[in-house]
């Protein structure tokens, strides 16, 4: 495969898109900006998120020649030319996706796409296609178009959180915005890209339906089209996102209810209700997409460990024990698995550039995590646990996202990668707690 895809051309068409897309970014700063004082950071967070794009557009063309950006890229290529050499045929590629016969419709013109055989890349394939399509086939320009239509789905997620807790505002746009691993992942022609950004929407619309009743049908729908996407990209991510909102849910009617022995009584009564209805819907799951089945779950996940600690990733495979696919092997690495995902690789652990990056911003978090368990006195963060059902719903996400992440890709690499939806989740919920002491001591 030729890696060589950016040249002078891309570097010329660059400034031109630019100029439009930062036009139109600030008449959407100036229109809200008057009511809504959080969209001070509207510019700055795109503008960063544009830059990741582009890092990691070089990155990969440069310092790792290849990968999946690129093979993203080149199959939106082919899918690009076969629009200009069959409309047809591209049509019938583009709504039924991987197949034996449609794959036969390219050609050594076209070129023949890369990733054909997996469902699931072939959504971002899609993707790819439009940002390469409206880019010119460029793939800067492409990344960067890439980077600019994921943003809105962060960017509203940031938005719920800073009208939630206004005295954050800042702590908060550092967790959503300016985080750099979820910046240089979540970015680029990645599927991580795609799947970030459908959580901030489904997080938008599902708050806007639960408690604003804002233009509860269309958000119906946005919950619907990025639930789809989630499954079809990383069904994981929705596993995990399914106890968060469960509990969320229960919690926002559980404060509407007046009177504390009354929410005593039905408390309980309604965590079960939430055991079983997400027992109910995740079997329901399994029987949709069988790879996803608790006993497939658990079998892939033991594979996936072992493959990513061979040889071939040069050391930078760990090892948080050896897993069996069962549920009480799986709970016994749980804390392992959790550490590994929230705090890791650790400095010393490090073996290239990337990683030691990765590992600064790691120590970072521990620090924080540390000084903010410090401060509520280890134990008392039970008592923050349910102040805000967003708080709540945050750290159930990103504990048991840690997990999921941190009990399968036992690689640095992979794993920098997969965890980043819970990076914003974890460390808002941080600054949102750290924000409640010291409400406290002022008012003490």
């Amino acid at each position: 495969m030729d890696y060589n895809v950016i040249n002078f051309t891309d570097w010329l068409l660059v400034p031109f898109y630019l100029f439009f897309v930062f036009l139109f970014a600030r008449f959407v700063r100036n229109k809200h900006i008057d009511q809504h004082p959080e969209y001070r950071y509207y510019l700055p967070g795109l503008t960063v998120k544009i830059i990741g794009a582009v890092l990691l557009a070089l990155v990969y063309t440069t310092y790792y020649p290849g990968g999946d950006t690129v093979g993203y890229f080149l199959d939106g290529l082919s899918w690009n030319k076969l629009l200009f050499e069959s409309p047809a045929a591209f049509l019938k590629v583009f709504i039924e996706g991987s197949s034996e016969s449609n794959y036969y419709l390219f050609s050594e013109a076209t070129g023949y796409p890369l990733y054909w055989r997996a469902d699931e890349t072939n959504y971002v394939v899609r993707f790819s296609f439009l940002a390469g399509f409206l880019g010119a086939r460029s793939f800067l320009v492409a990344s960067i178009l890439f980077a600019v239509a994921s943003f809105e789905g962060i960017w509203r997620l940031f938005v719920i959180y800073a009208n939630e807790f206004p005295k954050t505002t800042k702590g908060l746009a550092i967790s959503f915005l300016f985080i750099p691993s979820v910046i240089f992942w979540g970015s680029g022609i990645l599927k991580d890209t795609v799947t970030i950004s459908c959580i901030g929407y489904f997080f938008a619309a599902y708050y806007k339906v639960l408690i604003k009743r804002e233009k509860v049908l269309i958000n119906i729908i946005i919950i619907f089209i990025s639930a789809y996407l989630i499954l079809k990209i990383k069904p994981y991510i929705f596993v995990a996102l399914l106890p968060a909102v469960a509990i969320w849910t229960t919690n926002q009617y559980l404060a509407r209810i007046r009177g504390s022995f009354t929410r005593f009584i039905i408390a309980p009564l309604s965590f079960i209700l939430i055991g079983v209805s997400a027992f109910v819907v995740f079997t329901l799951l399994s029987s949709l997409l069988k790879a996803y089945s608790l006993e497939n779950i658990l079998e892939k996940a033991v594979t996936t460990q072992r493959d990513l600690k061979s040889d071939y990733y040069e050391g930078n495979a760990f090892d948080i024990g050896e897993l069996e696919p069962t549920v009480s092997s799986f709970l016994a690495h749980s804390h392992k698995a959790i550490n590994a995902a929230l705090f890791r690789p650790y400095i010393w652990e490090a073996n290239n550039l990337v990683m030691f990056i990765s590992g600064v911003e790691d120590l970072w978090f521990l620090l924080f995590t540390l000084v903010t368990l410090f401060r509520v006195r280890v134990l008392g963060i039970f008592s923050y646990f349910t102040k805000n059902p967003l708080l709540t719903f945050g750290l159930v996400f990103s504990l048991f996202f840690a997990f999921s992440v941190g009990i399968s890709a036992s690689n640095f690499g992979s794993m920098v990668r997969y965890r980043i939806p819970l990076r914003p989740f974890f460390i808002s919920s941080l600054f949102i707690i750290n924000s409640y002491v010291r409400e406290k001591r002022l008012v003490n």
